[in-house]
C-alpha cells in the first residue's frame, strides 16, 4: 500500500498510543520527560544502531562525532530541545516537525521508518484498522481548535442577550443538533411561551450515540485481527484466540521477512550488514531482520559486522550458491 506523509505521521502516533498501555514499550516512554527521553534515546542508539536512522539522528542532535557515532551529541543535547517533543508526545501539540516524528518512530522500533515519498509498504490489520478510523486525526487538529474558539466567542456573543430567548443551532463535526429556547431570568414577554428542556431526553440519548460509536470503533478494529506465534524459526499465522501462550499480533513485514538461519555454515561475506545476531550463553543465532528477538523480548539483534564476520563465520562459509543469500531472498516469495 502507498503510504501519504499524513497517513505515516498518523500510524506512527497512534501505534505510540497504543504501545503505552502494552509492557512492550519502556517505562520512559509511558509517561514521557525531557529527562527521560535523552536518556531512552541513549539506551535505544546503544541497543540498535542502524544506518537507515543517521539522517533523523543527524537532524535533531547534530553531526556525529568522527567515529561516526551519536552517543556524544545525545549525551550532549540540552533537556530543554526535548520539551517540543515531549510535548509531541503527550498530545498537546496540533503539529509538531518531521523530525520530531521521525525521531518517535525511531524510540518505538516503527517498523515502516524512514518516511520516504511514494513509499509501498505491507500493513498489518491493526495498522490498517488505524488508517480507517478517526479520520483526520493529525491533520484536523488545528482546525478543531479554531473552531472551539470560535464557540467560546459566539457564546460570549449570546451571553450580552441575557434576557433574550434564542434558538441556538450548534454545529459539531457537521452533525447540526437543535437547542430549544430557554428562558434566562425572570422576565417573560407577554403572549410567548416558553419550551422546557427535555433533560431525560438527553441524559438517554447523548450514552447511548456514544455506546454506538464506540461499539463500532471496536469492530472496526476488531475486524479479521489476526496474530502471530514463533516456531522456532518462522513466524506462523494463527487466530487470535487460539490457546497459545507467546503469540503477538500480525506483522505482516515481521511474518513474512524474519526468519532464523538455521545452518550459519550458509553466511558468507554477502551478508555483512544484511543479516543479525544475538549472543546468548555463548551461543550465537542468526536472522534475517532485525528488531526484537523472538524469545527474549527485552533483547535487541544487531546487525552482522566486517568483525563478527571475520571472527566466527569466515572459516566455515561455503559457497554462494547455498549460503544464506539465497534463503533471504526467497523470502520476497513468501
Amino acid at each position: 500500500m502507498r503510504l501519504t506523509h499524513p497517513e505515516y505521521i498518523k500510524l506512527v502516533f497512534r501505534t505510540y498510543q497504543l504501545l503505552r498501555s502494552t509492557p512492550e514499550i519502556s517505562p520512559a516512554l509511558k509517561q514521557p520527560t525531557p529527562a527521560s527521553i535523552r536518556k531512552e534515546c541513549l539506551t535505544v542508539y546503544k541497543e540498535r544502531p542502524d544506518k537507515k536512522d543517521e539522517p533523523v539522528l543527524r537532524s535533531f542532535f547534530g553531526p556525529a562525532e568522527e567515529n561516526k557515532s551519536f552517543l556524544t551529541p545525545i549525551d550532549n543535547f540540552p533537556t530543554d530541545g526535548f520539551r517540543a517533543f515531549s510535548n509531541y508526545l503527550k498530545g498537546r501539540a496540533a503539529k509538531t516537525d518531521d523530525k520530531n516524528v521521525e525521531l518517535l518512530a525511531w524510540l518505538i522500533d516503527f517498523p515502516h521508518r524512514p518516511f520516504r515519498f511514494g513509499m509501498d509498504v505491507i500493513l498489518s490489520e491493526r495498522e490498517k484498522a488505524i488508517l480507517n478510523s478517526d479520520e483526520g486525526f493529525s491533520e484536523n487538529l488545528e482546525k478543531d481548535n479554531k473552531e472551539e474558539e470560535d464557540d467560546k466567542a459566539e457564546e460570549i456573543k449570546s451571553k450580552t442577550h441575557a434576557n433574550e430567548q434564542e434558538a441556538i443551532t450548534i454545529t459539531t463535526n457537521d452533525i447540526p443538533v437543535l437547542a430549544l429556547p430557554i428562558s434566562l431570568g425572570n422576565d417573560t414577554r407577554s403572549g410567548e411561551k416558553h419550551l422546557p428542556v427535555n433533560r431525560q431526553w438527553l441524559t438517554f440519548w447523548v450514552p447511548l450515540v456514544f455506546a454506538i460509536l464506540s461499539l463500532g470503533f471496536y469492530l472496526l478494529y476488531d475486524k479479521g485481527a489476526e496474530c502471530m506465534y514463533w516456531t522456532g524459526d518462522h513466524y506462523e499465522k494463527i487466530d487470535c484466540d487460539a490457546d497459545v501462550k507467546a503469540k503477538d499480533l500480525l506483522n505482516e513485514e515481521r511474518w513474512k521477512n524474519f526468519r532464523k538461519i538455521t545452518n550459519p555454515d550458509t553466511i558468507t561475506a554477502w551478508s555483512i550488514g544484511k543479516l543479525y545476531y544475538l549472543k546468548t550463553n555463548n551461543v550465537i543465532e542468526y536472522f534475517t531482520a532485525g528488531g526484537k528477538h523472538p524469545v527474549y523480548v527485552t533483547r535487541t539483534l544487531k546487525v552482522l559486522s566486517q568483525h563478527m564476520f571475520d571472527t566466527y563465520l569466515r572459516n566455515n562459509s561455503v559457497g554462494v550458491d547455498s549460503s544464506a543469500e539465497s534463503q533471504t531472498k526467497s523470502l520476497t516469495n513468501r
